[in-house]
């Protein structure tokens, strides 16, 4: 199987340097059309290509082909989890549809800028260019520009949206209007594969079993010979399904499936962190907890990772861009209007402008005169006021900023109080009521804590020391991780012990990375260490 692969990634190469190689002696609109249709099928589809296809069509003014490209690029960066370098190639996207007003096109930008709204839970955003899938689409049927099919797709979409808002009859009713547009329109039983897998999903959610899983393991085979690009989408609804059956082992099989998927395809990566957890729940069940913990923490890994991509800070960036982008360009419409209204206007007062202007700039030099005399006794004054405010705002800021460490140093203090406390009280049990084991596991559950120390820690330390890292790593690259951690700790003035005990280490592994941080600041014997780190 993986020579396969292989082969056929070699294959695809010639045909990509073929192509390329071709384009040097003729860049025909046919060839670089044929190259999209090869990259855009293609699951190691690059970017260069796609890149290579958009900057062609762009220099041709082939609007219907950049805005493929350009969606193509979307769907190439959503792919490697980075939505937004995605969302960025589908506003251009939009913007270009809009500015020709082709239905077809805004139908399929809108298409895909509700999608990845719906990996950023944004279900509002997402709805609402849901809405104009729907519009576009029957605009476009009427003009003859999509197959009628299209509307099928468009409510579709619906049934995604009520189904993640769990208002499950909501996204039945549209399941039925889609099948119901289905039969009007001859759909054999392979093309409604999506919308049964849909309707076993639905039914699994509410509880419905035993019909949700022959329908689920019907797609499943539709999809191992057909499409195996949405086998991670029906593995994953499967394992979730054999969850609810109990099936233990039957779940595992399957997210692992999914997962093969995801690497293997490079596809619904958004998933991979539900497959991971599934996966951990279903060892966890089966009493393999060692693997359950190393899977559950790459889970969180992963969802930390796209978490950091999709929080709502970003996501209203990106709702922000859109909005900046249409007042942009409405603005810049304005703009041309007025500047073509200037120059008519211009055309014909040009005689009085000038005399205007003469009057202006005479009245400007006789004002800027006093003006200027005034100024100059009044910029003395208000420098001086400035610089004392600036000193005074210099010591307040000072100030807060020695009560904000102290106040971090109070709290991780207090934790490790809270720590030792704990640990002793685990040791005063052992010794002398180690029969009670409820009450030593009360305890360590109290101890779980310790996991989240560093991360509390360095959270509120970057808060008040925002520079502290970024500067103390420009000039010393070659400290590690552990080390800045380590540094840290010293401009707090933590002792050794209170050190090893965040760090989670000795107090000799204190005192030689002490050693280690010296050396690498080279800093003479005579040196404090603390006081140089101090100074960032």
């Amino acid at each position: 199987m993986n020579e396969l692969i292989k082969q056929k990634g070699v294959y695809f190469y010639l045909i990509l340097l073929f192509s390329t190689s071709s384009f040097a002696k003729n860049d025909s609109t046919n060839q670089y059309i044929q190259l999209y249709k090869t990259v855009i099928k293609h699951e190691s589809s690059k970017i260069e290509e796609l890149s290579a296809c958009y900057h062609f069509f762009n220099r041709q003014s082939d609007s219907t082909w950049t805005i493929k490209s350009l969606l193509g690029l979307s769907d190439h960066y959503a792919r490697q989890g980075n939505y937004n370098e995605s969302f960025n190639q589908v506003w251009e996207a939009l913007a270009i549809a809009e500015q020709y007003n082709h239905y077809t096109l805004l139908y399929e930008v809108h298409k895909h800028i509700g999608r990845l709204y719906n990996v950023f839970d944004k279900e509002k955003d997402a709805f609402f260019h849901e809405q104009q899938v729907l519009k576009y689409a029957q605009l476009a049927i009427q003009k003859k520009g999509l197959p009628p099919k299209s509307i099928v797709s468009s409510y579709y979409n619906f049934i995604l949206h009520y189904r993640k808002q769990e208002n499950y009859q909501k996204a039945l009713n549209y399941l039925d209007t889609c099948y119901t547009l289905a039969d009007q329109l001859n759909y054999t039983e392979k093309q409604k594969v999506y919308l049964n897998t849909e309707k076993g999903y639905i039914f699994m959610l509410q509880g419905r079993l035993e019909e949700a899983l022959p329908i689920l393991l019907k797609a499943q085979k539709h999809y191992e010979k057909f499409n195996p690009f949405y086998l991670t989408i029906i593995y994953y609804y499967l394992g979730n399904t054999y969850i609810k059956i109990k099936d233990w082992p039957t779940a595992e099989d399957y997210f692992r499936k999914a997962l093969r998927n995801i690497e293997i395809r490079n596809t619904h990566y958004d998933t991979k962190s539900e497959c991971l957890s599934g996966l951990a729940f279903t060892l966890n069940k089966q009493l393999k907890f060692e693997e359950a913990y190393q899977v559950m923490k790459e889970s969180k890994k992963v969802n930390d990772e796209l978490f950091s991509t999709k929080s709502d800070q970003n996501a209203g960036l990106l709702a922000i861009r859109n909005k900046y982008r249409e007042e942009l360009k409405e603005r810049n419409q304005l703009l041309l209007q007025k500047d073509n209204e200037l120059i008519n206007q211009k055309a014909k007062n040009l005689q009085n402008h000038i005399l205007l202007i003469i009057l202006l700039a005479a009245c400007i030099i006789i004002f800027l005169v006093v003006y200027l005399q005034q100024k100059q006794e009044m910029f003395r004054s208000e420098k001086q006021q400035q610089r004392l405010k600036v000193i005074h705002q210099e010591e307040k800021n000072k100030e807060l900023f020695e009560i904000k460490n102290k106040e971090l140093t109070s709290f991780t203090l207090q934790l490790i109080d809270k720590e030792t406390l704990l640990n002793d009280l685990i040791k005063g049990i052992k010794k002398y009521a180690p029969e009670n084991k409820s009450l030593l596991k009360i305890v360590k559950q109290n101890t779980t804590h310790r996991v989240h120390l560093w991360k509390e820690f360095d959270k509120r330390f970057i808060d008040v020391n925002k520079d502290f890292y970024t500067n103390l790593k420009e000039n010393f690259p070659n400290l590690t991780s552990t080390e800045l951690k380590h540094c840290a700790l010293i401009k707090l003035h933590f002792s050794a012990k209170e050190m090893a005990q965040l760090l989670n280490i000795s107090i000799n592994g204190v005192n030689t990375s002490r050693y280690r941080i010296r050396k690498k600041l080279q800093l003479e014997r005579e040196e404090n260490l603390s006081n140089v780190i101090d100074r960032y």
